[in-house]
């Protein structure tokens, strides 16, 4: 369950990343909400390791 959100948080992360210079305005807001997502993937990541259980 864990890799599952995992891997969903660092796939939409990286396609708004992507998408982030589309959106004029907004591109700021879209980088960091991309940035937050890449970082929660990998915290999720990193309590699905042994060593923290």
């Amino acid at each position: 369950m864990v890799t599952l959100a995992s891997l969903t948080c660092l796939v939409a992360g990286t396609v708004l990343a992507g998408c982030a210079h589309r959106f004029a305005t907004r591109a700021a807001l879209a980088e960091t909400a991309a940035g937050v997502l890449l970082i929660l993937g990998l915290v999720l990541i990193g309590l699905g390791l042994p060593v923290f259980r």
